[in-house]
Order: C-alpha cells, then sequence, then structure tokens
C-alpha cells in the first residue's frame, strides 16, 4: 500500500458499466476512495499505485485507465481470475 493524496481521488469519481446492468460506482468520502456495485454495499479501497487499488474484503484489483484526452475514461477490475472492463458513464 502507498500514500497518495486524497485529492488525487477526485479523477477516479464517476459510475463505471461493466455489464448491462452492473455498474460500479467511485465515490470520494474524505480521505478514503469508495467502491459501490449495482445490488451491493459499499467497500474502501486502498492504492497499490496511483492508479491501482485493492479492497481488504475481497480478493479484487481496480486500474483506473486514462484515454487519449489524458482523462480517466474506463476501469479495469481483476476478480475470481476474470478481468471486466468499465467504461466510464
Amino acid at each position: 500500500m502507498v500514500r497518495l493524496d486524497p485529492a488525487v481521488y477526485d479523477v477516479y469519481v464517476g459510475q463505471y458499466g461493466l455489464a448491462r446492468c452492473f455498474v460500479l460506482t467511485v465515490t470520494r468520502e474524505g480521505d478514503r476512495l469508495i467502491t459501490q456495485a449495482t445490488g451491493q454495499s459499499k467497500i474502501e479501497i486502498f492504492p497499490i499505485s496511483e492508479t491501482e487499488f485493492f479492497p481488504k474484503v475481497v480478493d479484487a484489483r481496480i486500474t483506473f485507465v486514462r484515454g487519449a484526452n489524458g482523462k480517466v475514461d474506463r476501469l479495469v477490475l481483476k476478480q475470481a481470475g476474470r478481468e471486466m472492463t468499465g467504461t466510464r458513464k
């Protein structure tokens, strides 16, 4: 785990569509970065690097990806041997 300025989290805030009816919502609550998948509880995620995060409660990794314009436009969720790309809404 690394320490990041929580202001960095603001560029990740948004909704990312992982499947037709499955959205991962990313919010900032103070100094914490929080995710909430459709129909699930909120989960805090912790930085491994400036773009890669993990939750402590499940074995998963979330990587935020910047598009050609330099803005974060998607994320990649790796969990249970699967890799899903979520496009920012």
